[in-house]
């Protein structure tokens, strides 16, 4: 299902949306065909009473997804701002080191993140995986292993600057596990099968105006459809046009001239 993110945001949402109240409304005037207002009305307060029942337990059911993809998709934020920082400050504390290796440390950082620029971030915008271990990492882990520090100063930054590589490779793992998680499908089963229970009570409504009803169908199926959707998308936080972007490692690249 992640190739619909790879549909634009306005034209997938307004599908989305057309789609469920399509159906919903259509669903609706096959079912007073079937059902007789009559018997509707004589089951109103029985039907509302139900409806708000199930109305609050399945609201509760969605904001709590809600605030659970929209924290995941925050982490997601966070660790890409994270790894961009200690790329910075990295590169930012190689003027401390010894002259012979402070161009071969510059080379390697703004290498790996020319690559999470150009190959990953596109890589996960299509919905591919990427592997923790990196490359362009262990490249710039060798170069900081060969360095031997002398002076007092060096040292010093030399010893910060493993710190901040350590930060670096906790933040790219928490960027790739973040890009993998998505809701189980046992919720989205919940989730979508509770939206389908809601809009049938909202059939069960008796009222002699089926354009009215049709209209209060409507207007609560495109209500449910944008929710789901809104879930849909951020689920998968680097995936689609509401995505993570990278443009902190853009910024990075820009004031190093990478």
């Amino acid at each position: 299902m992640l190739w619909l993110l790879q549909i634009p945001a306005p034209i997938l949402g307004f599908l989305w949306v057309a789609i469920i109240v399509g159906a919903s409304v259509g669903g609706l005037i096959l079912f007073r065909r079937a059902v007789s207002h009559t018997r509707l009305e004589n089951a109103n307060a029985v039907s509302g009473t139900v409806f708000q029942l199930a109305g609050v337990l399945y609201a509760v059911l969605v904001a709590f997804v809600v605030v659970v993809v929209w924290e995941q998709f925050s982490d997601a934020e966070d660790a890409s701002g994270l790894e961009a920082t200690a790329v910075a400050d990295l590169l930012r504390d190689s003027a401390a080191l010894p002259p012979e290796s402070r161009a071969a440390v510059e080379r390697t950082l703004t290498a790996y993140t020319r690559t999470v620029v150009d190959v990953e971030f596109p890589k996960m915008h299509r919905g591919e995986s990427v592997v923790e271990q990196s490359a362009e990492l262990g490249a710039v882990w060798e170069t900081y292993l060969s360095i031997q520090p002398e002076t007092r100063n060096e040292i010093a930054f030399f010893d910060h600057a493993i710190v901040r590589l350590n930060d670096l490779s906790a933040a790219r793992k928490m960027r790739v596990t973040t890009g993998d998680v998505s809701v189980p499908g046992e919720l989205w089963v919940l989730l979508v099968g509770g939206g389908g229970v809601m809009m049938a009570f909202t059939f069960l409504f008796g009222t002699r105006d089926l354009v009215v009803h049709s209209l209060a169908v409507g207007l609560t199926s495109a209500l449910l459809a944008f929710v789901l959707y809104l879930i849909f998308a951020l689920e998968h936080p680097y995936v689609g046009d509401l995505s993570v972007e990278p443009t902190a490692f853009v910024n990075v690249l820009r004031d190093w001239g990478g």
